[in-house]
């Protein structure tokens, strides 16, 4: 990946590979022509040299090219998770304005649109305020650009694959940003049918099918707030003859527990999970499994806690509670 000089009167573009690149282009082309392509849009901010790993194909289809993730990469949370966006616009080596003519050596950053170019001074005095819709679709073209690299970087994908729209949407679940992927994008992940023209549909029929219609982003934000059960029909410590107790651990399922009204107040703020004490349970040194827990106020669980004993015979047995809160969990898919 070389930067090309052009000298438009002589008709000749020229190049300054180096002398070991010299002698490896020297090599690879035994004599032959070399080819020529224009720089794929993933390797805007890669340093000019030798690349060790394959180029996308010219051409082909990436996320960067859904416009509708636009609105995502700019939601304030999912910046955060995704870095110092000026700093990877900072290692693009030219000019992106660039037309064949005059371009100033210095370069500089260009906020434009949603997003930002790496500029030359001469483009960034003659475009700063007066910005064009090239301007701006290459702006926000390096944030889907720079997004999407730091995605396949966290996820440690493969050097020559591109970010499907189903790790984006798992990338959004580890993040907790799920809720900010457009409507758009997550029904292409649900696999949830766009809206037909109504003018060649019986309009009857297109009612029943939307009603029908799964909402999309309620069913990512279920399946990712989920606690998943995994059914061992044949665990290993069945056929032992003292097999070691394991105490069931879940903070999602805590952190669900907690989000519920005090059973006992109907309070929603400052509610704690209240492990089952008792019954026996909360054995000394040890508390119960997190599933046998219920959503107190804290201070009500002060008052649990000052009587155990004296609480349950004026409330009833934890086990109701315990056995309503699970109930609630599987009713509102929380556990699946």
């Amino acid at each position: 990946m070389l930067q090309p000089f052009l000298q438009f009167d002589l008709g000749i573009m020229m190049f300054k590979p180096g002398k070991t690149l010299l002698n490896e282009l020297t090599k690879m082309s035994k004599g032959n022509r070399l080819l020529l392509m224009p720089l794929p849009d993933e390797l805007v901010n890669v340093p000019s040299g030798k690349l060790n790993y394959p180029v996308f194909q010219s051409g082909s289809k990436t996320l960067a090219d859904k416009v509708s993730l636009i609105e995502f990469f700019t939601h304030s949370e999912v910046r955060k998770r995704l870095g110092n966006f000026q700093s990877w616009v900072e290692k693009i080596p030219h000019c992106q304005l660039s037309d064949g003519e005059y371009c100033d050596h210095n370069l500089t950053i260009m906020k434009c649109g949603r997003g930002a170019l790496r500029v030359c001074w001469h483009h960034d005095n003659e475009f700063r305020d007066s910005a064009d819709d090239r301007c701006i679709d290459l702006a926000e073209k390096n944030l889907m650009l720079f997004s999407l690299e730091r995605i396949h970087r966290q996820l440690r994908l493969e050097r020559d694959r591109v970010v499907s729209l189903q790790e984006l949407c798992w990338w959004s679940v580890i993040n907790g940003v799920y809720d900010a992927l457009p409507k758009s994008i997550a029904d292409e992940v649900i696999g949830v049918k766009q809206k037909h023209d109504q003018g060649k549909l019986n309009p009857r029929r297109l009612e029943s099918d939307d009603r029908l219609k799964p909402d999309s982003k309620e069913s990512i934000s279920r399946l990712a707030k989920a606690v998943i059960l995994n059914i061992d029909e044949e665990p290993p410590a069945l056929y032992m003859a003292k097999p070691k107790e394991i105490t069931w651990h879940n903070e999602k399922y805590l952190g669900f527990v907690r989000s519920l009204p005090c059973v006992i107040t109907g309070k929603t703020e400052g509610v704690v999970a209240h492990h089952l004490i008792g019954h026996g349970e909360g054995k000394t040194g040890g508390k119960a499994h997190d599933l046998f827990t219920i959503p107190l106020h804290a201070d009500e669980h002060r008052v649990f806690h000052d009587d155990p004993k004296g609480w349950e015979e004026k409330h009833g047995s934890q086990l109701f509670y315990v056995k309503q809160t699970i109930s609630k969990a599987l009713q509102m898919g929380a556990i699946i």
